[in-house]
């Protein structure tokens, strides 16, 4: 038997400051979003249209970036026109939430502006994931490697800006913690006196730095050109949709696209449980980190998962771990319960989202891989995220008290645990991923069947 080839030092390294710099900018602007639009004036139900514009940037993705890159243009040369793009609109955001908030307009001009980044930042996720899939010598044994630094990247963001927000509570802990460090900490202070005080919208300048800093990382990531094929067509998106001719391929999309219809709820939400619980604003970026926590053993023992037990128990298990989720926060107490729900974060979405773009790099020809994970992130990110910010953003408003400003999160999360709860028995009974792995890709094999 041939040894695989391992993966060299210099690219691993390459591809984890890649991973770690994408999230990155996640980190500091997911945790803290929701807090800051409310902060600013926005209802739930304006909060729910923002978040819902920011996941319809992933419509142009696999007719734009995927033709793009699987046809036309270096992986890393789109990464670094849109990451530099994206920090551009991300230094106009808040600019524009002031006017807002001073005027009481302008709510359009912030909608346009959470488009464009959206629509430069997140076709990059996917491509990101077809850029190191393209590179790793073995991607189901070295993924979880290089895409463990992206856990590293959202958790140090999200560190860092709760730090910076709450840097006057850091500093008196610090003080009577440590008496004797109080000299170099007043000199600290007092050397960076220039600096400006902390601002809730520091969350998009940090997470725009990291944009710039992505941008110009770029020139030292792995060429990737598009893919070669004999029977390559001219239009690589539309290619892609051969794959819905595999009834099971059809039946994964189904069931990811439902899903992603309720995720949403926990991003709305969570964020603002934890203020109603009394938990520190400056703060909760930090406690978010706790969903990332989970994602350095879930990455590593995603290998033994996999061969152990296949693709679809691998994926049951992060839908169980969605339903236990969110049946914590129905309970709302303990507050360990909650904390626990956010901790379980990163095995749901690395026993979801990377099991399934797995498959997808499996099962797709080597020059459609870009356009089939950006369509898988459209139909998924693109179309059923927006629905369910909608309908998260409505139905938070539903279930808030116009008198106290509280809401019924215990009800506003037992809709989706009971939606999960019936996708999960769908998918064990109806839907087998794990036939025909390690054989040809769909495409060839639908090419065989059509040619038979």
């Amino acid at each position: 038997m041939n040894a695989k080839p391992k993966l060299k030092f210099g690219l691993g390294c390459r591809l984890s400051l890649l991973w770690a710099l994408q999230w990155g900018i996640t980190g500091a602007l997911l945790t803290y979003l929701p807090i800051y639009f409310v902060d600013n004036g926005l209802s739930q139900e304006q909060l729910g249209k923002l978040m819902a514009v920011a996941a319809m940037g992933l419509w142009g993705a696999p007719f734009i970036v995927g033709q793009l890159c699987d046809r036309w243009m270096s992986s890393e040369r789109y990464l670094a026109v849109a990451h530099f793009t994206g920090g551009l609109s991300l230094l106009a955001i808040p600019v524009a939430t002031e006017m807002y908030r001073a005027t009481g307009t302008n709510f359009s001009a912030m909608m346009v502006l959470i488009g464009i980044f959206s629509f430069a930042y997140f076709p990059t996720i996917p491509l990101a994931s077809a850029m190191t899939f393209r590179h790793l010598p073995d991607p189901a044994a070295d993924f979880g490697k290089v895409r463990i630094w992206g856990t590293v990247g959202w958790m140090l963001a999200g560190w860092c800006l709760s730090v910076w927000l709450g840097r006057g509570d850091a500093y008196r802990w610090l003080s009577e913690r440590y008496p004797e460090w109080k000299p170099t900490l007043d000199q600290f202070v007092y050397t960076f006196r220039w600096v400006s005080p902390p601002s809730s919208a520091d969350c998009f300048k940090l997470a725009a730095i990291l944009s710039f800093a992505l941008s110009s990382f770029c020139v030292f990531l792995p060429r990737t050109p598009p893919a070669r094929s004999k029977s390559q067509s001219a239009i690589a998106p539309l290619a892609t949709f051969r794959m819905f001719g595999d009834k099971t391929f059809s039946q994964l999309i189904v069931i990811s696209f439902l899903l992603a219809l309720v995720v949403p709820f926990y991003s709305v939400a969570a964020p603002q449980l934890l203020l109603q619980l009394e938990y520190e604003a400056d703060w909760i970026p930090a406690l978010m980190t706790l969903g990332q926590i989970s994602e350095f053993p879930a990455l590593i023992l995603l290998p033994f998962f996999l061969k152990r037990f296949g693709l679809k128990t691998t994926f049951a298990l992060g839908m169980i771990g969605w339903l236990l989720r969110y049946a914590f926060f129905v309970a709302e107490e303990p507050s360990s319960l909650i904390l626990t729900s956010i901790a379980l974060q990163g095995v749901c979405h690395v026993f979801l989202i990377i099991v399934i773009q797995l498959y997808i790099d499996s099962r797709a020809r080597a020059d459609l891989r870009t356009s089939a994970q950006n369509l898988f992130a459209f139909l998924t990110m693109g179309i059923a995220m927006p629905l369910g910010f909608l309908v998260a953003g409505k139905f938070g408003t539903w279930l808030t008290d116009s008198g106290s400003g509280e809401t019924n999160f215990q009800f506003f999360f037992l809709v989706p645990s009971i939606a999960i709860l019936v996708l999960l028995f769908l998918f064990y009974q109806l839907v087998d991923i794990d036939e025909g792995m390690g054989q040809q890709s769909l495409h060839e094999r639908l090419a065989g069947d059509a040619e038979g």
